[in-house]
This record gives structure tokens, C-alpha cells and sequence, in this order.
């Protein structure tokens, strides 16, 4: 069994604390209020990448948290132009191995997903950065991040669910 350093277990602690935003996110109807809960998330989650070391991730995460913040309160698409070109710019600068092209992936879909003002899209491209950002968890050895994922695309599923029950009429139920 590996040893567990206070500096991982502050790193998990810190992905549980984001785990719990990111549910409460996914569970919301409205886009800028899921786009506030998401901002406390990847900001926590941020964290979580710098104190396990993992630097490149932690920059593509923080650069999420400020999207997610800029989307909920001005969703121009000149903003999306702006993100989608300052996390190209981060890749070109922090490029080390194959496992960076995964956050830059999930940055990539997570931009375009943020700006939409349908949420069907929004959910749509966030669980495609979620599974991009399984992927890389795995392969850096985050375990709560990888759980914290998984139950993201669950929780999105549910509130998608949610939301489609709410706007049906009535004598559909």
C-alpha cells in the first residue's frame, strides 16, 4: 500500500470539497447558476492538481473556474474566442507528455459547451470533457478526481432528466 502524504490527502480533500460543488452544479436548471456552482468546483479542483504536482492540469483547471465565472455572467461568444485561444496558448507553453492533451481537450469542449445558451448543449460538451478528464485522473492516479467524474456525468444525466420531466406539459407525465 502506498504511503499517504498530507499533501495528497489535502488533495483529495480539496477534489471532494469540488465533487460536492460540482453535484450541487449539475442539479441546477437554470445555465448561470450551474455555471457559478461549476466555477467553485474547477477553482477547488484546481487546487486539488497543484498540490498532487500536476501543474499542467492545475493551470487548464484554473483557466476553466475563470470561463465558467465569465460565461455565467457575460456569455458573449467573443469570450469563447478569447478561452479557446488562452487554453491553445497553455498547451503550446506547458506541452510535457501525451496525459496534457486530455485537459486540453476537456478545456477545448468545456469552452465551447459553456458559451452555449441551449443546456442541452452545455450538458451535451460537459460530459464530454468529463470524460476526458476520467481518462486523465486515471492515468495520473487521482482516485476521488475519478469518482468525482463519474458521478458528474451521472449527476448530469439526472439533471438532464430532471429538466426534461419539469418542461414537458402536464398530460405527457
Amino acid at each position: 500500500m502506498p504511503d499517504i502524504t498530507i499533501s495528497f490527502a489535502l488533495s483529495q480533500c480539496l477534489a471532494v470539497v469540488a465533487f460536492i460543488s460540482g453535484i450541487v452544479a449539475f442539479q441546477r436548471y437554470d445555465r448561470a447558476s450551474m455555471l457559478k456552482f461549476w466555477f467553485v468546483s474547477a477553482l477547488l479542483n484546481a487546487s486539488h492538481f497543484a498540490v498532487l504536482g500536476q501543474y499542467e492540469a492545475a493551470f487548464f483547471v484554473g483557466l476553466t473556474a475563470i470561463r465558467f465565472l465569465v460565461a455565467a455572467i457575460s456569455p458573449r461568444q467573443r469570450w469563447m474566442y478569447c478561452f479557446l485561444a488562452l487554453s491553445t496558448l497553455l498547451i503550446v507553453l506547458s506541452y510535457s507528455n501525451p496525459v496534457n492533451l486530455l485537459p486540453y481537450l476537456a478545456a477545448v469542449v468545456g469552452t465551447v459547451g459553456s458559451f452555449q445558451k441551449n443546456v442541452l448543449w452545455v450538458r451535451l460538451l460537459m460530459a464530454i470533457g468529463a470524460t476526458s478528464w476520467i481518462i486523465h485522473n486515471l492515468l495520473v492516479g487521482s482516485p476521488v478526481a475519478v469518482l468525482m467524474e463519474l458521478a458528474f456525468l451521472s449527476s448530469n444525466l439526472v439533471g438532464y432528466i430532471r429538466s426534461r420531466r419539469q418542461s414537458l406539459p402536464a398530460a405527457e407525465h
